[in-house]
């Protein structure tokens, strides 16, 4: 379930009347996600979509705002957060920081073909290739101490074999960290689901709460990760060519980054691996399972890339 906080009607509609909004006719939770809260607002003629942080705080909130504003006025089809009346984005329901978006028109794509591929990979390269004048950064809070701190918190829930492949990623991570690979601001999670399409065309790019300054490489190895991905763990080589061609046309990657492409895609695959290991084994929240994305996926992944 995304939707861990309930909402209180009255605080809900003293919000909306700052953003100029009447009375709803619907409320919706949205059950996709793994982080927030999300709800559909639907006033009969308009839809928006409010986000409650369930773990990113007030004060990290800002900076996520700000660059999916930055991105929606450089062009780019992202969801951007609406200010109310007297120019705040950010907001408090519940006791927990909140944002406000208009709903994007689209669905995401569970099927993805060639054309999704091209769409999507169009996104990431001009999104790179803009983002490098964006004047902020942010470290990326999964790299690779979070990668060392994880695996002690698992500890003795890894069998040896897991624990072993591990290592060697935390090695090779340390190892591509020293490569001086381009970097810049990344996405962080840009899986078909936080991606909008509309009679076939990208509608809408959201969730950019993994947003930090890391290897470019490794947002288009996690896209590639996601898009191309074949039910055995490998990847389907036609997406994969179709996708690095349309990021290319925008920022071409350097001899540097097509050496070590390999070793990149297996820590990208890591990364995901971790993180939904740590929801299946150590769950933030009592009752927080997503069978629709367990870890055995990102394992085989990872295998896939090492052999």
């Amino acid at each position: 379930m995304a939707f861990y906080t309930a909402l209180d009607e009255n605080e809900l509609l003293a919000l909306l009347k700052r953003y100029g909004i009447g009375q709803l006719s619907s409320c919706t939770g949205v059950s996709d996600g793994i982080e927030n809260s999300t709800y559909i607002l639907d006033d009969g003629s308009s839809h928006w979509i409010l986000t409650l942080f369930e773990d990113l705080s007030a004060a990290e909130l800002p900076f996520f705002a700000r660059l999916m504003t930055w991105l929606h006025d450089h062009g780019l089809p992202v969801a951007c957060p609406l200010a109310d009346a007297n120019g705040m984005t950010l907001q408090q329901l519940s006791n927990k920081p909140a944002l406000l978006f208009p709903r994007l028109a689209g669905h995401h794509p569970r099927a993805i073909t060639s054309t999704h591929c091209i769409a999507i990979g169009d996104f990431l390269g001009r999104m790179h290739a803009v983002s490098c004048a964006y004047p902020e950064q942010r470290d990326n809070p999964r790299g690779t101490g979070w990668m060392e701190q994880s695996i002690t918190r698992l500890g003795s829930l890894l069998d040896e074999e897991d624990a072993a492949l591990l290592a060697a990623q935390v090695a090779n991570a340390t190892r591509l960290r020293t490569l001086s690979l381009p970097q810049g601001l990344i996405h962080g999670d840009l899986f078909h689901d936080n991606a909008l399409f509309e009679n076939e065309k990208l509608s809408g790019v959201i969730d950019f709460y993994n947003a930090c300054t890391d290897m470019l490489a490794l947002d288009l190895a996690i896209l590639v990760n996601d898009w191309c991905a074949l039910p055995d763990g490998g990847l389907d080589e036609q997406r994969v060519q179709t996708l690095l061609a349309a990021y290319n046309a925008h920022r071409p990657l350097t001899a540097l980054e097509r050496e070590h492409w390999r070793a990149i895609l297996q820590l990208a695959a890591t990364r995901f691996w971790l993180s939904r290991l740590l929801v299946e084994k150590l769950p933030a929240r009592p009752g927080l399972n997503h069978p629709h994305k367990p870890s055995s996926e990102y394992r085989a992944r990872l295998l896939h890339h090492i052999r």
